[in-house]
């Protein structure tokens, strides 16, 4: 899981400090689209890899306590994974967020994306682009999805005694 929170720093580095110093629209639009579709790909993997988690340990006796585990870790690597976008993005724009410190930058994103995917913000961060609100909205989208399946499956997580 931690090559997802890795990747976003790849693209971003070959791309912004190797391959162009300015971008025209054309380049501009398509950093954001493959930049977006990776999020996009990152997130439905973690969606998938905990819908898989909730049927393994469904007839395992030890099924709540390993399954409350790796729900801890979707939650831990997805925020880490959308704090990273974060960073990236406001890297490329500064105007993307604003109100961001100007000393521990990533720490302020990985409070901004936990907060969002608790759905309890207190972060002063703001989104103030169409490609922040887009991948705020996205992660919202996969905080939603992914408590739902939570909830909604947590009650089939019965303890089972295993047959002799």
């Amino acid at each position: 899981h931690g090559i997802f929170v890795i990747f976003p720093f790849l693209p971003y580095f070959i791309i912004k400090e190797i391959l162009f110093k300015e971008f025209n629209d054309f380049e501009k639009f398509s950093f954001g689209l493959f930049f977006f579709s990776s999020l996009i790909f990152s997130s439905f993997y973690f969606i998938l890899y905990h819908t898989e988690k909730i049927y393994e340990h469904k007839d395992n006796s030890e099924g709540r306590l390993n399954f409350l585990a790796h729900t801890l870790g979707i939650v831990f690597f997805l925020s880490l994974t959308f704090a990273s976008y974060y960073w990236c993005l406001f890297n490329y724009n500064e105007n993307s967020f604003i109100k961001v410190s100007n000393e521990n930058e990533y720490l302020d994103f990985i409070y901004y994306s936990f907060g969002i995917f608790i759905m309890n913000n207190n972060s002063e961060i703001q989104t103030n682009s169409l490609y922040a609100k887009l991948f705020v909205g996205t992660e919202m989208l996969t905080a939603f999805i992914t408590l739902i399946l939570i909830l909604a499956n947590y009650k089939d997580l019965k303890v089972h005694k295993i047959k002799n």
